[in-house]
C-alpha cells in the first residue's frame, strides 16, 4: 500500500469528501485540525463551525484556521503534532488472547497516569483486543481498536514499562487486524518520545500529520460560539 492509496482510504472510511470537512470528535475546546497526507491536505472542524468554512482559504495553516473560528488575544493555545502511521507488512506478532476481564482493564487503567489513559483510550467497546497477562491474572499490557482504519490504542502497567510488552501487544493486534483485511492505522504525539520508538520497531510508515491546538479559555471568557 503507497501513501496515497492510505490517504484515499483513510479519508473514505472518515467519510471526508472535500478539502474543508466536519469531524465529530472535535469540540468547541478543540475547534480545527489540519491533517497533510503526502498528496492532500484536509481542515477539519468542529460541526458548528462549518457555516465559516468559505472563510478559511485553501491549504491554510492551522494558526490561520484558528483566527477564523477565536480571538486568539483572549484565548492560550495548546499545540499539538500527531503522526498516523499504518502497517503494510505481512502479519507479524505473536497470537494473543482478547481482553475478556472488563474489571482487570480498568485496574490496569487505574494503575496508569492520567495522560497516559488520555492518549490510550483503552476500552472493552473497542472490536479487535488483545493482552498479556500475569501470573497473577493481572492485566499488564493491552492493545486495542476498531474501525476498518483501525486506530490502535496501547496501554501498559506502570510496573512492566521498558520490557518490550508494549511493541509485543500492539504487533499481536496489528496481525489480528491484518487478518481481517483491514488496515492497521497507530498515531502518536510528536512528543511522545516512548510511543514513538515502538511505532519505529513495529516498522510502521508514517501516512499523514495532524496539527492541532486546545483552546483554554479564561475563567471570565465563555467559549466561542459560532
Amino acid at each position: 500500500m503507497t501513501n496515497a492509496e492510505f490517504t484515499t482510504a483513510y479519508l473514505e472510511a472518515m467519510g471526508w469528501k472535500d478539502s474543508v470537512v466536519a469531524d465529530e470528535n472535535l469540540s468547541v475546546e478543540y475547534p480545527a485540525c489540519v491533517y497533510t497526507f503526502s498528496d492532500r491536505r484536509v481542515t477539519a472542524l468542529v460541526p458548528e463551525a462549518m457555516c465559516l468554512r468559505e472563510e478559511i482559504p485553501e491549504g491554510a495553516a492551522l494558526t490561520e484556521v484558528l483566527g477564523v473560528l477565536v480571538d486568539l488575544e483572549a484565548v492560550r493555545v495548546q499545540r499539538e503534532k500527531v503522526i498516523g502511521l499504518f502497517a503494510q507488512f505481512p502479519q507479524i506478532g505473536e497470537t494473543l488472547p482478547p481482553v475478556s476481564d472488563g474489571d482487570a482493564l480498568e485496574r490496569l487503567l487505574g494503575a496508569m497516569e492520567e495522560p497516559d489513559r488520555m492518549r490510550g483510550e483503552v476500552t472493552l467497546q473497542d472490536d479487535v483486543t488483545c493482552c498479556i497477562s500475569g501470573e497473577d491474572g493481572e492485566l499488564l499490557a493491552a492493545a486495542v481498536c476498531s474501525g476498518k482504519i483501525a486506530d490502535i490504542s496501547v496501554a501498559v502497567h506502570p510496573a512492566v514499562r521498558a520490557k518490550g510488552l508494549g511493541t509485543r501487544v500492539a504487533a499481536a493486534l496489528i496481525r489480528k487486524v491484518q487478518e481481517q483485511g483491514y488496515i492497521a492505522l497507530y498515531r502518536v504525539e510528536k512528543v511522545n518520545l516512548p510511543s514513538v520508538r515502538l511505532a519505529r520497531r513495529l516498522g510502521l510508515r508514517p501516512g499523514f500529520v495532524m496539527e492541532g491546538a486546545r483552546i483554554l479559555f479564561p475563567e471570565e471568557c465563555a467559549p466561542a460560539t459560532f
